[in-house]
């Protein structure tokens, strides 16, 4: 039975600053009580990328601790219990390109947005009853309970040039306050850690490092297994090498088609190359040279893939390659570990942190040197064999229970500091 933490003793003392009583979940004695926690489910609203999957997945795994009663905010309106993404259906993919189309046309979109949404969340969390905010996605709204806030990466810092000049200015504004709300901050590696602590002078005691899980959607599979899903692509079990990920500047897909180019006729012909992922900021450029490679079948971009499909096109791949330039933690090169696929990856960031000793590194402003090993992985089935077996063991660590626990620390530790 769900019981409301005591925020006084008695005395009448509510919110008010100086009269804060820490309830029993943060010392561990939360048998009969959880803590009420409002997520921001804002990111569902559009196609379901890297933080929409990290709200679905973290959310679900902090329900079933039942440690938290948890709502979440989305759409402008509360919901009891883990956010769930919208199913997608023909009209909302309509809505979506329409807002798409008129986005670049509506001034100052990003703080009218803000302002209706703080109102409606402020509200729904007054009603709601909300102990403790957690904002997955590095912006939070006001609130006047203590706050987690997630800061999955500091691209836009590094690579401005990399994202829409309109978003880079909005986290320029946005960001100093917001570091400065959180109580607490989540960062998915111990590589974003040390951005966030080096660019913003955090004190390094308020930012937990909860590397993210993977679903268990993804997982080795026979080529029996795969061949509906693959037979439908014009592709078989093990023939094809695999990117995934949106197409957008900072995942550097230009580097992985010269990189591809450069194979033999014979390698390119055995093993097409196949690019998942939805089109995103100036995917234009990226989309005239992949129209122009596609003309003989060894390049295929599919666009957006459904999960299922998805984990049937990691599992039948010979080789993963993800030559991003900058990463706060990156899932792709994970699932296709844990798919039972070799990897390649870039170097930079976080993901040789994430990878371990369980993937090969590239370049990523070096495509012929990507080029050779490509080549010799491919050429080499013992090498593909072992780097496989390394990821399956490297992935089994990464699960959404452990990103769980770790958040929960994070928010006894804002708790902890509330009261203190």
């Amino acid at each position: 039975m769900e019981r409301n933490f005591t925020r006084s003793s008695g005395t009448g003392c509510g919110r008010e600053p100086g009269c804060y009583h820490a309830p029993a979940f943060i010392h561990g004695t939360h048998a009969h009580l959880v803590l009420r926690v409002g997520l921001n489910a804002t990111s569902l609203a559009s196609p379901l990328t890297g933080i929409g999957n990290y709200v679905v997945h973290l959310g679900a795994a902090l329900a079933a601790s039942g440690e938290v009663a948890l709502y979440s905010y989305f759409a402008g309106e509360w919901r009891a219990g883990s956010p769930v993404a919208p199913e997608e259906s023909a009209s909302s993919r309509l809505r979506q390109q329409v807002r798409e189309a008129i986005k670049p046309w509506i001034p100052f979109k990003r703080e009218l947005r803000q302002v209706r949404e703080q109102a409606l969340f402020r509200r729904g969390a007054h009603r709601h009853k909300i102990e403790l905010y957690h904002e997955p996605n590095y912006v939070p709204l006001q609130t006047d309970v203590p706050t987690v806030t997630t800061i999955h990466d500091l691209s836009w810092v590094r690579l401005p040039g990399t994202h829409p000049a309109d978003r880079v200015r909005w986290l320029e504004r946005a960001m100093p306050g917001a570091v400065e709300a959180a109580g607490v901050i989540l960062v998915d590696s111990h590589f974003t850690r040390s951005e966030l602590v080096s660019i913003f002078a955090v004190d390094p005691s308020r930012v937990h490092v909860a590397w993210l899980g993977i679903s268990r959607a993804f997982h080795s599979r026979s080529a029996a297994e795969t061949a509906s899903t693959l037979g439908a692509r014009g592709l078989h079990h093990g023939g094809y090498v695999l990117n995934v990920g949106t197409l957008e500047p900072r995942k550097n897909v230009g580097h992985l088609l010269a990189a591809y180019s450069a194979l033999s006729a014979a390698l390119r012909r055995r093993y097409p190359l196949v690019i998942a992922g939805a089109k995103g900021w100036r995917a234009s450029p990226l989309e005239r040279q992949l129209r122009a490679l596609a003309g003989d079948g060894q390049v295929r971009f599919l666009g957006p893939v459904r999960d299922d499909e998805l984990a049937h096109l990691y599992a039948g791949a010979a080789l993963f390659v993800f030559p991003s330039l900058y990463e706060g933690f990156g899932l792709p090169p994970l699932e296709a570990m844990a798919s039972g696929v070799p990897v390649l990856v870039s170097d930079r960031a976080s993901m040789p942190e994430v990878v371990g000793d369980a993937a090969r590194l590239l370049d990523p402003e070096r495509p012929e040197r990507t080029t050779g090993q490509m080549e010799a992985l491919l050429e080499d089935m013992d090498a593909r064999e072992d780097l496989a077996g390394r990821g399956l063991r490297r992935a089994a660590t990464f699960t959404w229970e452990a990103c769980a626990k770790r958040t929960l620390d994070a928010y006894r530790h804002a708790l902890q500091m509330r009261g203190s």
